[in-house]
């Protein structure tokens, strides 16, 4: 790779850089914040078997790690100011951004040349709705996105096992990835060749067992009980319940269900004798099953790139309990296919308008909700907005299948890979 290329790259990450560093100070999402911060010093003071019961935090064992290692570093200084521990909490999401557009370039390049492959790191390092989520508001979902993405890369470069082993760090950080987990599976069922079949099963087979073995490792040093079953035993039952924690259609979030009535409706609503959560949970695996269908029969990167944008912009838009910053985990992906397609460049503007306003809407929430003006309802307080918005996020949707399952031509190769541009 040239050079220039890296100089180009650089610049973009400093400039990405930059933009957040103008945010970091911005009180944004004070009541994710003020928890966050409490957590962190929490986590610091005690510990690890009594890391749950000191924070009674509701994020997995990755996450409190971050955050105990936040609270240190914030002792270690000996501050003791609020905006101090503020910028700490901001600063390993702004990291996990800046890491982010090299990945995406990392990504795009295995498609098309390292000139052209600069497109997906502008596009993820100067987009305003990433920038809002992780420096302004201040949430950590970089530190998944970004890890996710690493995985995806592994898996582009057949590192299997260190793929599984990314995907599970970033599933300890936050769960909602983990629905990438089959389309990790099947990668290496989709192999033609029958000995390059055999290995990617037994390398894959490896990785999940590696997978579950890092899990383990993690949690461990969170619970009394030592047994691998007993520390899963806990961990899923902690997903279960941080799954419940907002039993409403929607919590925010611009997806199918901000189309009927208000926001915060209960998702235990029966339709034809059984509860909406459920059907939509049968909708999603139905669509999923669809998808990952279509991979076994592309069978290439491009297809395996677009099933992870697929399967996760699904989880947003058909799931019940849905928050309004997980459409930020489609949008990453959207960067390395806007250089592949024109139609994945229109969804990365559309999908970042959406998002950035899906999140202005949610911190215009928290003031509403807080100091209750008169005449504004809460629960839905822009009702023209926030249908158009989902519209237009379903609308993406909708285009993004008709793109993944227009025709081709002949299947690619028995290595199921795209050609290589140079």
């Amino acid at each position: 790779m040239r050079a220039s290329v890296w100089r180009d790259l650089a610049l973009i990450t400093l400039a990405g850089l930059a933009l957040r560093l103008l945010f970091i100070a911005n009180p944004g999402h004070v009541v994710d914040l003020h928890t966050f911060g409490q957590w962190a010093l929490e986590a610091a003071d005690n510990p690890w078997q009594r890391g749950y019961e000191a924070t009674n935090a509701n994020y997995p064992p990755g996450a409190l790690i971050v955050f105990e290692l936040i609270g240190r570093a914030y002792r270690a200084l000996g501050r003791n100011d609020p905006l101090s521990l503020l910028i700490a909490i901001k600063i390993p999401n702004i990291v996990f951004d800046c890491l982010g557009g090299g990945v995406l370039f990392a990504i795009a390049a295995r498609f098309v040349d390292h000139r052209a492959a600069l497109l997906a790191a502008v596009l993820y390092d100067l987009n305003p709705a990433i920038v809002y989520d992780s420096s302004l508001w201040g949430q950590n979902d970089s530190i998944t996105t970004v890890t996710t993405l690493a995985a995806v890369w592994c898996m582009l470069c057949r590192w299997r096992v260190a793929a599984w082993i990314v995907l599970a760090l970033a599933v300890l950080n936050k769960p909602p990835v983990i629905v990438l987990a089959p389309l990790f599976a099947l990668e290496a069922l989709a192999r033609s060749d029958p000995r390059e079949r055999r290995r990617a099963c037994l390398e894959t087979a490896i990785g999940a067992i590696g997978a579950i073995a890092c899990g383990y490792l993690i949690a461990l040093p969170f619970y009394p009980d030592r047994s691998l079953i007993a520390v899963y035993a806990r961990m899923i039952g902690w997903y279960e319940v941080g799954s419940s924690l907002y039993p409403f259609t929607s919590a925010n979030g611009f997806n199918l269900y901000a189309l009927f009535g208000d926001f915060f409706a209960p998702d235990a609503l029966p339709v034809l004798f059984t509860p909406l959560k459920y059907w939509a949970d049968a909708a999603f695996i139905a669509i999923g099953a669809v998808i990952l269908r279509r991979y076994t029969r592309l069978r290439d990167d491009r297809a395996f790139l677009e099933a992870c944008f697929l399967l996760l912009l699904a989880f947003f838009l058909v799931l019940t309990e849905m928050h309004e910053r997980y459409l930020v985990y489609a949008l990453t992906f959207t960067p390395a296919l806007a250089v592949l397609d024109r139609r994945y460049l229109w969804s990365a503007l559309v999908l970042t308008l959406t998002q950035w306003l899906n999140l202005e809407y949610s911190l215009t929430y928290m003031w509403v909700e807080s100091d209750k003006p008169a005449g504004i309802n809460p629960n839905e307080f822009a009702p023209v907005l926030v249908h158009l918005c989902a519209l237009a996020n379903i609308a993406i949707f909708g285009l993004g299948m008709r793109t993944y399952f227009r025709a081709r031509g002949p299947l690619l190769p028995a290595t199921g890979t795209l050609p290589e541009k140079r």
